[in-house]
């Protein structure tokens, strides 16, 4: 084959993702046609390489054609190509480090082209102080280095850097382009500064930069984000012809984050041709807003209208069905994913063990959750809650054992859980063990609901004076709460000298709810003290506040 004809298929490699089977020909016929000395030739190889779904190979083939047969020179496109096909995984920062050594004998280093994908590199490896010490050592750096540096910042979250970046940028004269102002944007959305947000805007237009789909996207999504909808929606009005779906799910996700469910309805209603990102969206908007019905029949509508749903959209589904405790609709929903093989993820598992725990099935939740092969820390936690919210605490005690055994580290919200089974039991020694465990073993910060946990736990007990004495080692901030659940328990054990104690440590923290004074009320009316009985009842009216009715749901069945 003609060295023409290979370049025409070298050409073909530009695609962003090229088959492997594209790619594996395009190398057979380069060695096959003795071109398997030529860099530039070997160079799109690789890059076809580090774009396709086996980047590897691209390191492979270096490390045989360039280091082991040394037939080959690498130049400054060479290495970019082979940290970025490094960068696709963890276990490739040997690799990378290798290749960066390599890099540092050829002096190519200080080529802004390689040091700007050493920094890439070191940033998706999460080494950032690797990459912020290249960086700041570059001898020459042109925009792209800063782009480099702030993505990797961005992308981290740590976005108060990328802004104290552009200062720097601005101060040296560098001139941000359309990409810097895209992580601009992007990091503003995510810090919420609107201000800061309106002046690169106006930057933007003093500049007359000119506008891509990328940039408006971002500045549509940093108003969204800073709740500056009137500004959000002008933009897009501005943006006409050019907007797509992402502009879409912008601005609808902007009204749900804002509560504003029905306008987020009213603009997805107006698109005709709806992706399934748009369809989550909504879906998941009709959830967050604790409108379950209405998640359910859009769900509907979405069948009704041959839309494949996808998992996510299956677990606001089944989120709904939990949030209304209806258990005819969550099997229907678990039939539906059965019979249209929709992927049954961890998050898909544990939606499910979710619904059946809260819609009263438990035994269909434990099925569920040993039929799950790959739990994570949230499908054991979901669990263990369900467990907890029917009073077997035992049973809870003996999963989080399992998962203990399995080695999933347990979190926050794992601790919680198994605390407040304890707590609904009333095992004290469990429940004390594990806290210190919380902290000793697994090196969890306590917050304010495991402390209550363990507060109403002992409180529950009798243990008063246990509690009191645990509730002073705690942080000033989360306190009140807990002696709100102490001065509860001492009012139900008539323990009325430690219940004065709580009430007044109350009174000073200044705490203000009208929980907290229903309490005082009924403890000072048990002691004969009226005076103090007015005034807290006086407090409440100030507060203009009132003891809320609970609330519960009847499923009526008819036989």
């Amino acid at each position: 084959m003609c060295s023409k004809h290979l370049h025409r298929i070298l050409v073909s490699l530009s695609n962003p993702a090229p088959s492997a089977r594209l790619v594996d020909q395009v190398l057979t016929q380069a060695i096959t046609n003795g071109l398997s000395h030529a860099t530039p030739t070997w160079n799109c190889i690789l890059r076809a390489y580090s774009n396709s779904l086996t980047p590897i190979k691209a390191i492979l083939i270096f490390n045989h054609f360039f280091i082991k047969k040394s037939s080959n020179i690498p130049d400054n496109y060479t290495y970019p190509v082979l940290f970025k096909a490094c960068s696709c995984s963890l276990s490739l920062l040997p690799m990378g480090k290798g290749l960066h050594a390599h890099v540092t004998k050829t002096a190519l280093d200080s080529d802004i082209y390689v040091g700007n994908s050493l920094i890439h590199f070191y940033g998706r490896m999460a080494l950032f102080t690797d990459a912020r010490v290249l960086f700041d050592k570059m001898p020459f750096r042109d925009v792209g280095s800063w782009n480099t540096l702030m993505s990797i910042y961005n992308d981290f979250s740590d976005s108060g850097e990328v802004l104290i970046l552009f200062k720097q940028l601005m101060f040296e004269g560098i001139v941000a382009d359309k990409i810097t102002l895209v992580i601009l944007f992007s990091a503003c959305a995510r810090l919420g500064q609107l201000h800061y947000g309106k002046t690169v805007h106006c930057y933007t237009t003093k500049v007359g930069l000119e506008y891509m789909l990328n940039m408006e996207n971002a500045l549509l999504l940093m108003y969204a984000k800073c709740k500056e909808m009137d500004e959000a929606l002008r933009l897009f009005d501005e943006m006409g012809s050019r907007r797509n779906i992402v502009s879409l799910n912008i601005l609808i996700n902007g009204y749900i984050d804002m509560e504003l469910v029905d306008l987020a309805r009213e603009v997805f209603d107006e698109i005709v041709d709806k992706d399934i990102v748009l369809w989550r969206s909504m879906m998941h908007g009709y959830v967050k807003a604790k409108q379950p019905e209405e998640a359910l029949e859009l769900f509907k509508k979405m069948i009704d209208e041959g839309v494949t749903p996808d998992e996510e959209v299956m677990v606001s589904v089944l989120s709904a069905c939990s949030s209304l405790s209806n258990l005819q609709n969550g099997r229907l929903v678990h039939r539906f994913i059965l019979q249209n093989n929709i992927t049954q993820d961890a998050f898909v598992k544990t939606a499910l063990i979710d619904m059946y725990s809260k819609c009263g099935s438990l035994e269909e939740a434990l099925v569920t959750f040993y039929k799950t092969d790959c739990k994570d820390v949230v499908t054991w936690t979901t669990m263990i809650e369900g467990l907890a919210n029917y009073g077997l605490g035992n049973e809870a005690l003996r999963v989080f054992y399992q998962m203990e055994r399995k080695g999933i580290k347990p979190n926050e919200a794992t601790f919680v859980s198994v605390l407040a089974a304890c707590r609904h039991s009333g095992l004290i020694t469990e429940g004390c063990q594990l806290f210190r465990r919380m902290g000793g073993v697994y090196r969890v910060q306590p917050t304010i609901e495991h402390f209550v946990c363990l507060v109403d736990l002992l409180s529950r007990a009798g243990l008063l004076y246990q509690a009191e004495e645990f509730i002073k080692i705690m942080p000033a901030e989360d306190k009140f709460i807990s002696y709100k659940a102490l001065l509860s328990a001492c009012i139900t054990y008539s323990e009325f000298d430690l219940g004065k104690k709580v009430a007044n440590n109350m009174m000073k923290l200044g705490n203000q709810s009208h929980e907290a004074y229903v309490l005082l009320s009924n403890f000072y009316a048990l002691e004969g003290h009226w005076t103090e009985v007015a005034e807290a009842r006086r407090n409440m009216k100030e507060l203009q506040t009132r003891k809320k009715p609970g609330n519960s749901i009847i499923d009526l069945k008819h036989h």
